[in-house]
C-alpha cells in the first residue's frame, strides 16, 4: 500500500513538473518569441489610422541611391472623434467642400493635401489632439528622373503600367500599407506621451528593390542639360564602355508620371520613349559601312578616292569620313552590296531589341535604329571590337538592401564583332570627323572622336523633318563614355547634337 502511494506521489510530481514546463516554455514563446508581434496587435487594438500610402519597392542607382520617393508632399490629418465639438465647429468651415466629414461619421479621418491658408492659420494657433501634419513620399520626384525608363504606376490600386514599373511589377509591388496612427484608450482618449506615429502593417510581403545601372547624378545634370538647351524632342544615351551599361538615358518631352492620360492626344507624343524608338539613322550609319568595306579587304585607310560633289578633291577613305562626303560612301556601298552593310550593322547590334522587355521599344530594321543601338554600336569601336549588349537593370535585392544578396541580371560578356585593324581605323576616322570635319562642335579638352549629322525624314515635303545626331565616346586616349544624342525636327540646328553632346560628355569625364 506504501509503495502504492509512493508511486502516486511520483506521478502526481511528474504531472506537475511537465505542466510547469510546458507553461515556462509557453511563457517564453510569448515574451520573447512573439513579443513583436504581440505588441503590434495590443498597439493596434488601441489606435486610431489612417491609410496614408500602400508600400512599393524602391528603384536604385548603381550606388544605392533612391530614384523613387526622393521628395515628399505634406498633408493635414484631421480626426474628427479627437476633437472637441467647439474644435469640429470652428474647423468645418475652413474646410473645402470635398474635405468636410459627414455627420455622424466623425471616426473617418480626413486628408488635405492643400490645407487652405485660413485652415493653417487656425490650427498653427491652436495645437489640437485630433489633428497633426504628415509626410507622404512622392514616388516621382517633382522634376523628372528618367520618367520613361521608370514608367509610371496607376494612381488607385499602385500597379506598374509602362516602363521598368510594369516590366517588375511583381517584384515591386507589396501589401504593405503604410498608416498614420494615433493611440488611444478605450474611451477613445489619446494615450500620453505615445501621440502620433507611422505603422506598417505586418504579416505583409515587402516589395524587393530594383537596382539599376544609371547613375543619379549624371542623370539628373543630363535632365538639367536638355531643359537647359530646351530640347523639345529627342533623346540622350550614355553607356559605360566596356560593360554596356547605361549611365543615363533621358527622352523629351516629358510627361506627368501622375497623370500620364493628359499626353496620349499631345502630338509631340511625350509618353514615347525616344531612346528606345528606331528612327532613320543617316550620317551614323558610315561607320558601319566603313567597317564593312575594311573588312571585305576591298578596301584601305589611305585608298584614294574623287569627291565629286562636296568639292574635297582627291581624299582618302579617313578624309572621306572625316567630310562625310556623300559621293564616296555610295561608291563604296556599290563595290560592297547592300547586304555586306547589312550583315555589318547586325553584327554591331542594328535591330536586335535590349531583352529589356519594356513596352513600347522598337528592334529597328535596315534603315532605322535606335540611340541606344547606336550607343552599343560606337562601343564596338570604342572598346577594341567588342560588342557589349546594353545592360539597365544590375539585380534585385530587399526592401532592406540587407534581407537577401544582389540577384544580378548581369551584363553579358563582349563578343568579337570586328577585327582590330578595322578598329584602329574607325578610331582615326572618328577622331578625324571632330578634329578637323562635320563633328568639331563636339570637341572637348579630353578629346573626342565621333560623328553628327543630319537626316531628312518624311514621305513628303511638307511632312519632312530634319534630325540632328551625334555619337561618339571619350576620352580618346582611353575610352570611358560613349554617348548618342538624337534631336528629333530641329531643320535649323544642324549642329545641336554635336553641341550637346560636348557639354554632356564634359559632365561625365568632369565628375
Amino acid at each position: 500500500m506504501e509503495a502504492k502511494s509512493r508511486r502516486r506521489l511520483i506521478f502526481l510530481g511528474v504531472f506537475f513538473l511537465l505542466v510547469v514546463c510546458y507553461l515556462a516554455i509557453r511563457l517564453y514563446y510569448l515574451q520573447v518569441v512573439e513579443n513583436v508581434a504581440w505588441a503590434h496587435q495590443a498597439v493596434n487594438q488601441r489606435s486610431d489610422g489612417l491609410a496614408l500610402y500602400r508600400q512599393r519597392g524602391a528603384i536604385l542607382d548603381y550606388q544605392g541611391n533612391p530614384l523613387t520617393g526622393r521628395d515628399h508632399r505634406p498633408y493635414l490629418a484631421i480626426f474628427p472623434a479627437l476633437l472637441t465639438t467647439e474644435e469640429q465647429k470652428a474647423i468645418r468651415p475652413l474646410l473645402a467642400a470635398d474635405q468636410v466629414w459627414r455627420e455622424g461619421d466623425e471616426c473617418s479621418p480626413v486628408t488635405i493635401a492643400e490645407p487652405s491658408a485660413a485652415l493653417l492659420r487656425y490650427v498653427s494657433e491652436r495645437p489640437m489632439t485630433g489633428v497633426t501634419f504628415c509626410t507622404v513620399p512622392l514616388r516621382y520626384g517633382i522634376k523628372p528622373i528618367a520618367h520613361h525608363l521608370l514608367g509610371y504606376v496607376h494612381p488607385a490600386s499602385g500597379k506598374g503600367l509602362a516602363g521598368l514599373e510594369a516590366v517588375y511589377e511583381n517584384d515591386l509591388a507589396s501589401g504593405q500599407m503604410i498608416n498614420l496612427a494615433v493611440m488611444t484608450d478605450a474611451l477613445r482618449r489619446p494615450i500620453p506621451g505615445l501621440g502620433w506615429r507611422y505603422q506598417e502593417e505586418t504579416g505583409t510581403r515587402p516589395g524587393s528593390n530594383l537596382v539599376l545601372t544609371l547613375d543619379l547624378a549624371l542623370q539628373s545634370k543630363v535632365e538639367e542639360l536638355l531643359d537647359a538647351a530646351r530640347v523639345r524632342k529627342g533623346a540622350v544615351v550614355i553607356m559605360e564602355v566596356g560593360t554596356g551599361k547605361v549611365r543615363a538615358m533621358a527622352s523629351r518631352p516629358v510627361f506627368d508620371p501622375y497623370a500620364p492620360q493628359q499626353s496620349l492626344q499631345d502630338p509631340d507624343r511625350p509618353l514615347q520613349n525616344r531612346a528606345l524608338t528606331a528612327y532613320p539613322p543617316g550620317p551614323l550609319l558610315n561607320p558601319i559601312i566603313m567597317a564593312a568595306a575594311l573588312e571585305s579587304g576591298k578596301f584601305h585607310p589611305e585608298q584614294i578616292f574623287y569627291d565629286t560633289e562636296a568639292g574635297h578633291g582627291l581624299v582618302t577613305m579617313t578624309q572621306a569620313f572625316a567630310y562625310a562626303c556623300p559621293a564616296v560612301f555610295r561608291e563604296v556601298v556599290s563595290a560592297l552590296g547592300g547586304k555586306s552593310v547589312s550583315a555589318m550593322a547586325k553584327n554591331c547590334g542594328f535591330g536586335t531589341a535590349t531583352g529589356w522587355e519594356i513596352p513600347g521599344e522598337e528592334s529597328g530594321s535596315g534603315i532605322t535604329v535606335t540611340p541606344v543601338q547606336i550607343a552599343a554600336a560606337f562601343q564596338v569601336v570604342a572598346c577594341n571590337g567588342n560588342y557589349y549588349p546594353p545592360v539597365v537593370v544590375e539585380g534585385l535585392q530587399g526592401a532592406d538592401g540587407k534581407a537577401e544578396p544582389l540577384v544580378s541580371a548581369g551584363s553579358s560578356p563582349g563578343r568579337p564583332a570586328l577585327a582590330g585593324s578595322t578598329v584602329v581605323a574607325l578610331q582615326e576616322m572618328l577622331e578625324a570627323n571632330v578634329l578637323y570635319g562635320t563633328g568639331q562642335q563636339a570637341q572637348i579638352r579630353q578629346g573626342v572622336a565621333g560623328l553628327g549629322g543630319t537626316v531628312i525624314s518624311g514621305q513628303a515635303r511638307d511632312d519632312a523633318e530634319a534630325h540632328s545626331w551625334f555619337g561618339g565616346y571619350a576620352p580618346v586616349a582611353a575610352p570611358r563614355f560613349v554617348g548618342v544624342i538624337f534631336l528629333e525636327d530641329v531643320p535649323d540646328r544642324a549642329d545641336a547634337a554635336a553641341t550637346l553632346f560636348a557639354a554632356i560628355m564634359g559632365e561625365c569625364l568632369g565628375r
